[in-house]
């Protein structure tokens, strides 16, 4: 019986993704831009130290 319902959950989780990728989801808007710095982020600057000789 468990393995019957299991099979059902399967069926229908199939069918809803099937469902949510064939109809083209209008949530998902991502568009791609070039990676910019941003002044916001932290610059890591190498630490002199004494075995750089």
């Amino acid at each position: 019986m468990k393995g019957f319902a299991a099979f059902g959950a399967a069926v229908v989780i199939t069918a809803v993704a099937a469902v949510w990728f064939l109809t083209g989801p209008v949530v998902v808007n991502a568009e791609v831009k070039p990676l910019q710095p941003s002044a916001k982020m932290p610059v890591w600057k190498p630490v002199p130290t004494d075995l750089a000789r």
